[in-house]
């Protein structure tokens, strides 16, 4: 019979450490747990590696910050090549019995690029095709995908970073709707910059239910079941209405200062004239329509937050956009995307699952507190919690066991059905 594969099955093999151009040295054999770190709007992917050192490495091999270490994820079938570069070494301890143990702090290649390299250069042309170019020349890499955004502008980098230059870019891309686009870096497909829209049309990955039992019966595996169960699943944030509230996810002004043509433009915004048109996970906001502060419902209150920019007019001329000058039709919209996907947050593990990652969309569902009914089973489901969420951070995690299992952050932006339903 053919030996059983768990979705937790992974291995990491020929785990070696180098240094300029000298062979690696292969330390497979003292390596613990492994973990690569992607976030949304993160441009950088980061991992780190324990090692159980019984073998004096520290003294005869010394890792000071600047070595490459390279390994290759076995999972199933498929194998995954990597390339890190050692950022850092700590959590040193001494585990007794001359064993010391020990973290090393990895960053992929193109972070050194970053360090290395300041960009000081006029662009001209939209954000995601600036940011390209960025990537090709300064990080000597490539994007994996890139939704266009929309709008013209000139700029002058002055100095910076590469990385902090596509940090500050992207805080003004937008879709050709006024939404914000968001980049996204993972170990298997690369960075990517997206929009809201196609992020929010993908395919449902997985579906996990809070508190699923196993219904494995000890005698016959279920490889589904396995990978549909959580290992993990607890509330992090279950409704944020208040702070949403003060940073003004629902209401807010903001004032365009002109100081060349000495003009002023304020916009209020106010979530409910917008909410059909926005790209959402849930159909519903999280508002209670009936609740009012002061006889005045949440959404009106625009004076949360003011922000104030300042600009210097058409100062590239009509066919450009300023950057400061357009924040109006844009920022309150970044604001409110950001802040509304703070309304539900859940942290799950589940068994090794590496085609979800940071940019995926899973179905979770949550049992209500009403008593099972066979003819309709779909009462039992609490369906103002219960739909589509965005996974926003995981970690993919091998232990010293070769047990692979993925920690994820789901989140999402509203309810399943009305507040008051």
């Amino acid at each position: 019979m053919a030996d059983f594969f768990s979705p937790q099955d992974a291995e990491l093999l020929e785990v070696k450490i180098s240094k300029g151009n000298q062979k690696g040295l292969d330390i497979t054999d003292l390596c613990g747990e492994f973990n690569i770190y992607e976030e949304l709007g993160q441009p950088i992917l980061l991992a780190d590696i324990t090692i159980a050192d019984s073998v004096g490495l520290l003294s005869s091999f010394p890792i000071t910050g600047q070595e490459t270490l390279t390994c290759t994820l076995k999972k199933g079938d498929v194998m995954y090549d990597m390339n890190w570069k050692v950022i850092d070494i700590g959590r040193i301890s001494d585990n007794g019995q001359q064993v010391y143990s020990y973290t090393l702090d990895l960053v992929e290649g193109a972070y050194l690029n970053s360090l290395t390299s300041l960009v000081s250069q006029a662009y001209e042309g939209n954000i995601t095709d600036i940011i390209d170019s960025i990537y090709t020349d300064y990080l000597k890499t490539e994007l994996n995908y890139k939704d266009d955004s929309s709008g013209k502008y000139k700029c002058v980098i002055p100095n910076w970073s590469p990385y902090k230059t596509v940090k500050w870019l992207m805080s003004r891309a937008k879709d050709k709707n006024n939404k914000p686009l968001v980049i996204t870096n993972t170990f298997k497909n690369g960075t990517s910059i997206l929009s809201f829209d196609t992020i929010f049309s993908r395919d449902i990955m997985e579906e996990f239910t809070y508190h699923k039992q196993s219904e494995q019966d000890g005698k016959m595996y279920n490889y589904q079941d396995l990978a549909q169960t959580p290992l993990a699943f607890n509330n992090i944030a279950n409704g944020q209405v208040t702070n949403q509230l003060k940073n003004g996810a629902f209401g807010s002004t903001y004032i365009s200062v002109d100081t060349t043509n000495k003009s002023a433009d304020t916009f209020e915004f106010d979530v409910l004239e917008y909410y059909d048109d926005m790209p959402k996970l849930q159909k519903n906001i999280i508002l209670d329509s009936e609740n009012k502060w002061n006889d005045k419902p949440l959404n009106e209150y625009s004076k949360t937050i003011q922000s104030v920019k300042f600009q210097s007019g058409e100062n590239f001329g009509p066919s450009h956009l300023n950057y400061e000058g357009n924040t109006n039709s844009f920022l309150p919209f970044f604001n409110n995307m950001n802040r509304m996907l703070e309304s539900f947050k859940y942290n799950l593990v589940v068994n090794g699952r590496n085609d979800i990652e940071v940019g995926s969309l899973i179905n979770l569902r949550f049992p209500s507190n009403r008593p099972f009914n066979e003819q309709d089973p779909e009462s039992g489901l609490d369906k103002k919690r219960s739909g589509r969420y965005l996974i926003t951070k995981c970690r993919h995690k091998i232990d010293d066991r070769d047990k692979y299992t993925l920690v994820i952050e789901a989140v999402s932006d509203g309810l399943g059905e009305e507040y008051n339903a």
